[in-house]
Formats: structure tokens, C-alpha cells, sequence
């Protein structure tokens, strides 16, 4: 199902094991009681979308960088 969402501008966000994995663009976990995310750059792009590089500097990760 987020495949289906790559090349349209959708941004996918979710919370569950391996949403990354299955090409979901922003992960958000939970480390020491703080709510962390990770970010794919590659589906961005393929959306059609940017991201901005304060919320780039917040991310916990990021992943797919050229």
C-alpha cells in the first residue's frame, strides 16, 4: 500500500517495525520516553516533495541520502 504512494505527492508517515523497510518516508519511534523519527529522502524526491533543512536537522536519521 505505501508503494502505491510513491510517485504521487503523498508524504507517508507511520509508527509500526519496518514501515522504512516497506518504503514509508517518515518513521517515528520512541527512545527514552522522547518521540524520535527517521526520514527516507529517496521517497521524497520520487514524491515530489521536499523536505525542509530544519526538519532535516530534528530528524533522528536520514536515510537515502545521494
Amino acid at each position: 500500500m505505501v508503494k502505491a504512494a510513491h510517485r504521487l505527492p503523498v508524504l507517508t508517515v507511520g509508527d509500526v517495525e519496518h514501515f522504512r523497510a516497506e518504503g514509508g518516508t517518515i518513521t517515528f519511534l520512541v527512545e527514552d520516553n522522547k518521540v524520535r523519527f527517521e526520514i527516507r529522502l529517496d521517497t521524497t524526491e520520487q514524491a515530489g516533495l521536499k523536505v525542509s533543512s530544519r526538519v532535516l536537522t530534528l530528524a533522528k536519521a536520514i536515510h537515502g541520502k545521494n
